[in-house]
């Protein structure tokens, strides 16, 4: 199990007895924030689990009135259909036999010639001809349909502030419960991509909360098909910013210095992730406040370099995340190769309880 650090000083002392530097050691560890890891462990059944509790997985507690969430037609489903379109075309027969034929010129300069034989035999059983891509563009042509949401997991503000500080303006009552397009699973690295998640911040009594069972239309897919519920245990952290984050950037650690950083962060998380609420994501890919800030407002990635990006960029560090959800072999899920699901909120919607604005990002390895 990776390290848990219940205090900024214990990360200060663990990164100097890891080698790096003092300064930079104080630097990470006076910019630490706490969180809430959400431990899980496997329930034979689901009622094991109190109502409105912390959960992930299963099926939600929601109020009797309320239907299950769905999303509309992505607004983009046209140019999802297009860009998946160009995708399958990419793979005909005539271009995958041209890859072939180029893979294995570069496969036969690195075999002798007998395992290359070996190699080159097998290769030829591959017939291309016989390959279909077309079920890909089949299921992005259901993003101009609506479609209901899987359920992801549900956090109970309560028991997230008996266990520890979170950021002072995270609500301290109700339930917090997350929705995701399952099906298209989308990255969030697009404006649309907000259409396929939903955050509820829901404020019913517990007596008056009944266990959801999900539509039919869920199970129509392998995709869709829901996760198994985990029981939550709640445990007080405090974690670090992450590499290019704007609190990272702040610590202005030099280049050299993160090499060293890098190999403290590989030990003390051995390399895996965890479910956690608040502070500082685990992040696998690039910075998602500068993300959320630009597609936000309408920019897509490849505008990252624009004079648009820079003017939003300032703004990027008051998008907080509020939950990380891991790929979790009990529960069944996978985000990707092993990724994590990201919740994200800016301070501006938190403080008014916009929980709709939430931007969700999907990173894997």
């Amino acid at each position: 199990m990776r390290t848990l650090f219940k205090t900024a000083a214990e990360i200060d002392g663990s990164l100097r007895a890891a080698g790096v530097r003092a300064a930079d050691a104080m630097a990470l560890a006076a910019r630490s924030k706490p969180y809430i890891w959400l431990e899980t462990a496997e329930v034979d059944d689901e009622a094991e689990i109190a109502l409105g509790t912390t959960k992930v997985g299963g099926t939600p507690d929601l109020p009797a009135t309320m239907p299950w969430p769905w999303r509309p037609p992505y607004p983009d489903h046209e140019e999802r259909v297009k860009v998946a379109q160009a995708g399958v075309d990419f793979l005909n027969p005539q271009d995958m036999a041209a890859l072939q034929a180029e893979t294995l010129e570069e496969v036969r300069k690195l075999l002798q010639s007998s395992e290359f034989e070996i190699f080159a035999t097998e290769s030829a059983k591959v017939d291309y001809g016989n390959f279909s891509f077309d079920f890909l563009v089949e299921d992005v042509r259901r993003t101009a349909e609506p479609a209901p949401l899987q359920f992801i997991a549900q956090v109970d503000l309560a028991n997230i502030w008996s266990t520890g500080p979170v950021d002072q303006d995270i609500p301290r009552e109700g339930r917090l419960l997350l929705f995701y397009d399952t099906d298209h699973r989308p990255a969030g690295d697009r404006p649309a991509d907000i259409t396929g998640a939903r955050l509820i911040h829901d404020l019913t009594p517990v007596d008056s909360l009944k266990r959801t069972t999900p539509p039919a239309q869920l199970s129509a897919h392998k995709q869709t098909t829901g996760f198994r519920p985990q029981r939550c245990l709640l445990h007080a952290g405090m974690w670090p910013p992450y590499f290019g984050s704007p609190e990272w950037n702040a610590c202005e650690i030099k280049a050299r210095a993160e090499k060293t950083v890098d190999a403290w962060w590989y030990e003390v998380t051995r390399d895996g992730h965890d479910h956690r609420f608040g502070g500082y994501p685990l992040q696998i890919q690039g910075d998602m406040q500068t993300e959320c800030a630009l597609v936000s407002n309408g920019l897509d990635l490849s505008a990252w370099n624009s004079k648009a990006a820079e003017r939003l960029k300032s703004d990027a560090a008051n998008w907080l995340l509020l939950l990380q959800i891991a790929s979790d072999d009990r529960a069944g899920m996978m985000w990707g190769d092993v990724g994590n699901l990201y919740v994200w909120i800016h301070r501006d919607a938190l403080r008014a309880r916009r929980f709709e604005e939430v931007r969700v990002i999907l990173q894997c390895y």
